[in-house]
């Protein structure tokens, strides 16, 4: 009797140990990478490439100003290119940029729970994007202020209804 409990055991510990390692093979093999380096995150000095190797965005221009409403003093960053600019808003994040009045999304991303629709990115005088959670619908609307990027929320509940954001 010992023997038989003792052979069920090791037997279903062996069993155990294969599954895993099955499962961990299969896992790798479709791409989560928990046994590669595919997940693994970026250091600085690849952020610093990947950044240097980009191609510069084309840019128009404009009459220097003698005053700037910038405080910060970065030799990195050109005057006469503006930096795209993260925005949180309700129903997600947008990455927006201003160039000679013009407003760009170059990126946007839901929150769980919620999807986009009628993404207007631009280059325009304001670009806008839906945000909708079930019968909930934020469209955000950026527009530029000098070379900032500013979000405009209106809630919409589909009954006429509008909210302030």
């Amino acid at each position: 009797m010992r023997r038989r409990v003792l052979l069920i055991v090791v037997g279903w510990l062996v069993a155990a140990g294969a599954t895993a390692a099955v499962a961990t093979f299969a896992l790798d093999v479709v791409g989560a990478g928990i046994l590669g380096p595919q997940n693994q995150p970026l250091s600085q000095d690849d952020v610093t490439r990947a950044l240097a190797a980009a191609p510069a965005p084309v840019t128009t221009s404009a009459p220097a100003t003698a005053a700037s409403s910038s405080t910060t003093s970065s030799s990195a960053a050109s005057p006469s290119t503006p930096a795209p600019r993260g925005l949180t808003v309700p129903g997600g994040s947008i990455v927006a940029e201003c160039a000679g009045g013009q407003v760009t999304l170059r990126s946007w991303s839901p929150d769980p729970g919620y999807r986009t629709d009628d993404v207007s990115r631009g280059p325009a005088a304001s670009a806008s994007i839906k945000f909708k959670n079930g019968g909930t619908e934020n469209v955000v609307v950026v527009t530029c202020t000098g070379d900032e990027p500013h979000a405009a929320t209106v809630a919409d509940d589909h009954h006429g209804g509008r909210g302030n954001g």
